[in-house]
């Protein structure tokens, strides 16, 4: 039997965009909270939330 090649899934997230925190003012990814129309962004690095 020869060796099974699979591929690796590779999930991107949907909710994540990249941006700049206006709390630490650093670039990175933002990630978004909430229902359609009342997101909210929450920063990667800082953990801080904010409106958008």
């Amino acid at each position: 039997m020869g060796r099974l090649k699979r591929q690796k899934i590779i999930k991107s997230p949907r909710n994540v965009t990249t941006g700049m925190c206006p709390e630490c003012k650093t670039f990175g990814r933002i990630f978004l909270i909430g229902q359609v129309g009342k997101e909210k962004g929450k920063c990667n690095s800082c953990n801080q939330e904010f409106e958008l």
